[in-house]
């Protein structure tokens, strides 16, 4: 039996027995187990927000949220269910109990499948790879995803962001299986010395300093217009002074424009002597070669070839897990790693075709790039933004 059957067997099994303990409670009663774990959801998620902060390494965080948020929500649902039968009316009128009883285990059922869907959401990026794909392959979770609200989706975003080393939450939903569209092994040919000694120059490392974050934020960019230079927000978020570590030395930078929703910065130094980037007049499609250009794991830069996915139009969550947004971008087959956001995406000419802004947390070789439309549609005129602006608050704290 595969580990996804196994995860839908239980899973049925668990709704069902929600059905049959709705059933048996009514509908007053179901709605305050129902209300007791909500709140044990909630507080178990600002519980583990202060205690994955006293543990190291995905692997521990998993295992500690999992078990403080199983915690809450268990004493949630006792308190509830306490409260739903002290109140229950003693008698019901009879010909009342048949529809209560039907609205009691609907009610039952909903929340127990919401429940499974907010808990395994962050499981999936933070569990190793085998049971991670047991629950993403999961036909019940897909169709338990499928049929969620969009308002319902910030909480498990914000409970993988805690899991997730760079803080930032899943691009995608990790049911979503076009992200992932099988393609070719990327092509090495597609890195030619040529190619990276045109380009080498015109890419940065760009490195935050944040009293607030306590460390240093660290990414990639690559210069757009002269003295700009282009980056992921989150690469700034909170900061109070922006340095980039080129091929002519270390120099200053302002942020001069800051979208946390797309999650794009623009960057200006001023005598910053670097060769530009240019935009590519095509798109790319499914099967593409690409290179993939930038400093990953913030160590030296490197130059690697990938090949396109496919492009998407992703509803995703902003860097702060606030909203949700639209994003025009390409999934990419490739090594894309912490370090390599804000980094240029070229084609095989080395003209800019995106930018990446992300690496997928279930899925092996797969990033993720913004296209080039979507991040000048966003900018506008480069040379326009001349004043300083406010970077907010840290993803990570």
């Amino acid at each position: 039996m595969t580990g996804h059957v196994i995860v839908d067997l239980v899973a049925v099994v668990l709704i069902l027995a929600a059905v049959i303990s709705g059933w048996r409670q009514g509908l007053i009663a179901a709605i305050f187990t129902a209300l007791g774990s909500v709140a044990g959801l909630v507080a178990g998620y600002f519980a583990a927000l202060l205690a994955v902060n006293y543990v190291d390494g995905q692997g521990m965080r998993t295992i500690v949220f999992l078990s403080v948020v199983v915690v809450f929500v268990g004493l949630g649902n006792l308190a509830g269910s306490y409260a739903g039968d002290t109140l229950r009316p003693s008698a019901r009128w009879a010909p009342a109990r048949a529809l209560d009883s039907v609205a009691g285990a609907l009610l039952q059922a909903i929340a127990t499948a919401l429940a499974l869907w907010i808990v395994t959401v962050p499981l999936i990026s933070g569990l190793p790879e085998q049971p991670s794909e047991a629950l993403r392959q999961s036909r019940v979770l897909s169709l338990i995803d499928a049929t969620i609200p969009e308002s319902f989706v910030q909480l498990p975003a914000k409970m993988s962001s805690l899991l997730h080393e760079t803080g930032m939450p899943p691009l995608v939903s990790p049911f979503r299986t076009d992200a992932a569209s099988e393609v070719d092994a990327p092509n090495p040919d597609a890195v030619t010395s040529k190619l990276v000694e045109a380009s080498r120059p015109s890419v940065v490392h760009v490195v935050g300093d944040s009293q607030t974050c306590h460390h240093r934020l660290m990414g990639s960019g690559f210069v757009i217009a002269e003295d700009y230079v282009l980056t992921n927000a989150h690469v700034v978020a909170g900061t109070q002074s922006v340095s980039l570590d080129t091929v002519v030395g270390a120099k200053p930078a302002d942020v001069v424009f800051y979208d946390p929703e797309v999650d794009i910065a623009v960057l200006h130094a001023t005598q910053l002597g670097l060769p530009e980037l240019h935009w590519a007049n095509r798109e790319l499609r499914h099967g593409n070669d690409a290179v993939v250009m930038g400093f990953p794991d913030s160590g030296p830069f490197a130059a690697t070839a990938a090949r396109v996915r496919s492009k998407l139009e992703i509803s995703g969550p902003d860097i702060y897990t606030t909203g949700r947004i639209e994003r025009s971008a390409y999934t990419i087959r490739g090594d894309v790693r912490q370090g390599n956001s804000g980094g240029p995406l070229l084609n095989t000419e080395g003209q800019v075709a995106g930018m990446i802004f992300g690496t997928a947390t279930d899925v092996d070789e797969t990033g993720y790039a913004l296209t080039g439309a979507q991040v000048r549609e966003r900018v506008g005129e480069v040379e326009k933004l001349t004043t300083p602006v406010d970077t907010r608050s840290c993803v990570v704290g």
